[in-house]
């Protein structure tokens, strides 16, 4: 069963959930300083933004930049308690909601991130679709996105059509549902599609490893970092220990957010770094979003959302790269007549 949220109630319905108590509302908000869009937690309906995609990523909120494991005094270990707030998280879009998927995935993988999923369990994840690519440098109808929401909210002019995703979705709804309406209006999936936004043609990279064509990215790269850090889905860390020079006994144990950008990311005992090249580090990035972990999960980890080439200082569009990478033919002679 499908519903509508008119917009005529629509700043109600904020409102209301707004002044909910024990609950945080987190929604894409426009900085007054720069215009640039984070999710942030709301406080008025009047600064909600769904003109844009955030800029930052989602990620954040459930795996930390910085994050606490255990402090240590002495030989006595501490495990900081953590009781996440329920947070309703509103219109994320379609790229970075199968980007907080592959995330569960990566973090359930082998070993349970209690950390991590500790914040997962505390959100409803409420779903903002868009029905065309945001600008040039969007390719998410080039990865196979799938639906992954709570509830996932459809522009349809004057009013929103809602579906329901999960029964966490059901629950908040039915908390709410003076503010719907129930509708056999269906969106099949060809309205579903978000148009012009197929841009990547390569739907198999395993060929192009050793093409030429990568030094036009390398070459532009500065090593920064910033696609890393932007990107929704890259879930790379390190552990460090922070102790104070004049008390080595007392201190604590961190997990931070870590990127394959960086040289010393794959060094290990000896000064050995398996990836000392920047044009090894480079592709290594693409390969793992767009072939590796497809091999392993059956799924891209790229949502082609494009925020690692639209927040580049150099603007790498390596989706551009790739579509104009050829594989040579084979030189088979031609039989004489």
């Amino acid at each position: 069963m499908n519903y509508v949220l008119k917009k005529e109630v629509f700043s109600k319905f904020v409102n209301s959930v707004l002044k909910e108590k024990g609950i945080d509302f987190i929604a894409p908000v426009k900085s007054e300083q720069n215009d640039i869009i984070k999710f942030q937690k709301l406080i008025s309906f009047s600064d909600l933004c769904l003109d844009k995609n955030a800029y930052y990523p989602l990620k954040e909120w459930f795996f930390k930049k910085n994050e606490v494991l255990f402090e240590f005094k002495g030989d006595k270990i501490t495990i900081p308690e953590k009781k996440p707030k329920p947070k309703i998280f509103f219109g994320v879009r379609r790229c970075d909601l199968n980007s907080i998927n592959r995330q569960d995935v990566a973090f359930s993988e082998g070993c349970w991130d209690p950390y991590y999923f500790l914040e997962r369990e505390a959100s409803t994840l409420i779903g903002y679709h868009c029905f065309e690519k945001e600008d040039n440098y969007c390719f998410c109808g080039s990865v196979g996105l799938e639906d992954h929401y709570d509830l996932m909210f459809y522009d349809r002019g004057d009013y929103f059509l809602v579906e329901i995703g999960s029964k966490k979705g059901a629950w908040f709804l039915k908390q709410r549902i003076r503010f719907f309406k129930k509708t056999t209006e269906r969106l099949s999936a060809r309205k579903k599609v978000i148009k012009n936004a197929n841009r990547l043609q390569k739907k198999n990279i395993a060929p192009f490893y050793d093409h030429k064509n990568w030094k036009k990215g390398v070459d532009l790269c500065l090593g920064c970092t910033s696609c890393n850090t932007l990107c929704p889905s890259c879930y790379c860390f390190e552990f460090k220990d922070k102790v104070n020079i004049s008390n080595l006994k007392n201190g604590k144990r961190i997990r931070e957010w870590s990127a394959c950008q960086l040289k010393d990311f794959s060094e290990v005992a000896g000064n050995h770094i398996f990836r000392s090249d920047r044009e090894h580090r480079f592709k290594h990035r693409i390969y793992h979003q767009l072939q590796y972990f497809n091999e392993k999960h059956g799924k891209h980890l790229c949502s082609g959302c494009g925020r690692c080439i639209r927040g580049c200082p150099t603007r790498i569009d390596f989706v551009g790269i790739l579509n104009n990478m050829k594989t040579k033919k084979p030189n088979v002679k031609k039989p004489k007549k």
